[in-house]
C-alpha cells in the first residue's frame, strides 16, 4: 500500500477547511478556486481511506479522524518550516519569507516605521510580508500557519500562541464639528447617554468589543449605537457625516490633524485599547529572531503614543 501524499500544499488546504468550515472561505484564504479545494479533499480522503469531514447542504464538520488530522498536521508543517529555517539560519541566512498579519484597525503608521527598520538592518536579506487580516481571524491563521506572527488589537487567547504587550492606547470621543460638544476637550459620560454611536461589529474582534462595552458598562454608560462598521476610519467617516459620535484609539487624531473632525478625552482610563505580537514560539528561529527584534525597537520606531510598556515575552 503506498503511502498518501501529505505535502506541504494539500496539508495547508486541510488546515484551512478545518479551520473556516466553509469551502468557499477556505478556497479564499488559500488563494484557489473551490473546485480545486474540493478536489484536493477528496483526494486526500481518497489515499487515507477515511471521511475527515461531513458535508451537508449548510454545514461542514470535522469528524473524528479530521480532529486527529489536524494536529498532525500541524506538527508536521511546523516541523518542516523548523528544518527549513534552521538549515538556512546555519548558512548564516534568514531565508525564504516572513509572512506577519496586522489588524486594519492597528497603528499603522508605526507598524510601517517598525518594518522599515526591519528592512534596513537584520531582516534585510529576508523577504517580510505584512498582510492586513480581519482581527477575527488573525489567531486561526496563526495556528494553521498561514502566518508567521501577527499584530493585533486586544487580548491573544488562543492555546498554543504566544504574545506580548506591544502598548496601550486610551480612546477618544471623535464627533463632527457641528456636533454641540464640539468646543469640548473632554467629556463624561453623563454628557452622551442619549447619543447614537457607531462602532465596530462584535465579529471583528469579539475580545475587543466585549471589552469596550464592559468598561463602557462599568462606568455607567451604555453606549446606543446605531450604525456598525469595520474599521475605525468608518467609525470617522460616519461620524463625521453626524450619523452618531464614535470612540476611537488616540493615534486615529494623528490621521485627521485639523479636519472637520473633533477629538475629545474621556475619564482616565475609561476606555483603553491594547495593542499585542502574538506567534508560535519555537515554530522558526527567525520569527522567534522576529520577536526579538520588536522588542529591542519598540521605543526606537515611531512613537504611538505616551503608553508604550516595556514588552516582556510571556505565554498566553
Amino acid at each position: 500500500m503506498s503511502l498518501p501524499v501529505l505535502n506541504e500544499r494539500v496539508l495547508q488546504s486541510f488546515l484551512a477547511l478545518a479551520a473556516e468550515l466553509h469551502f468557499g472561505r477556505a478556497a479564499l484564504a488559500m488563494h484557489v478556486s473551490q473546485p480545486a479545494l474540493t478536489a484536493t479533499i477528496k483526494d486526500l480522503e481518497l489515499q487515507l481511506g477515511v471521511r475527515l469531514f461531513t458535508r451537508t447542504s449548510r454545514h461542514v464538520e470535522l469528524t473524528e479522524a479530521g480532529h486527529v488530522l489536524v494536529t498532525q498536521a500541524r506538527s508536521l508543517v511546523d516541523q518542516s518550516l523548523r528544518a527549513v529555517n534552521l538549515v538556512r539560519e546555519a548558512s548564516g541566512d534568514f531565508g525564504g519569507s516572513l509572512r506577519i498579519g496586522y489588524s486594519p484597525n492597528m497603528n499603522v503608521p508605526w507598524l510601517c516605521s517598525l518594518l522599515a527598520a526591519a528592512r534596513t538592518g537584520p531582516f534585510s536579506d529576508a523577504e517580510l510580508q505584512f498582510v492586513s487580516v480581519e482581527d477575527s481571524t488573525l489567531n486561526d491563521h496563526l495556528i494553521r500557519r498561514a502566518l508567521h506572527a501577527a499584530f493585533c488589537p486586544g487580548k491573544v487567547c488562543a492555546a498554543g500562541l504566544r504574545s506580548f504587550r506591544l502598548f496601550q492606547q486610551s480612546f477618544l470621543a471623535a464627533f463632527d464639528s457641528r456636533h454641540p460638544l464640539a468646543r469640548s476637550a473632554s467629556i463624561i459620560f453623563e454628557q452622551v447617554e442619549s447619543e447614537p454611536v457607531v462602532w465596530l461589529c462584535r465579529d471583528v474582534n469579539p475580545l475587543l468589543y466585549d471589552s469596550f462595552m464592559t468598561s463602557c458598562l462599568s462606568h455607567g454608560y451604555r453606549p446606543n449605537v446605531v450604525q456598525y462598521v469595520r474599521t475605525f476610519f468608518e467609525c470617522i467617516e460616519f461620524a463625521r457625516a453626524i450619523q452618531g459620535i464614535t470612540f476611537v484609539p488616540r493615534f486615529m487624531r494623528d490621521y485627521y490633524g485639523e479636519t472637520s473632525i473633533v477629538f475629545a478625552g474621556l475619564p482616565e482610563d475609561a476606555l483603553q485599547v491594547e495593542y499585542n505580537l502574538a506567534f508560535i514560539s519555537g515554530s522558526s528561529p527567525v520569527v522567534d529572531r522576529f520577536a526579538r527584534f520588536v522588542v529591542e525597537n519598540l521605543r526606537q520606531c515611531r512613537s504611538p503614543s505616551s503608553e508604550l510598556h516595556h514588552a516582556v515575552l510571556s505565554t498566553r
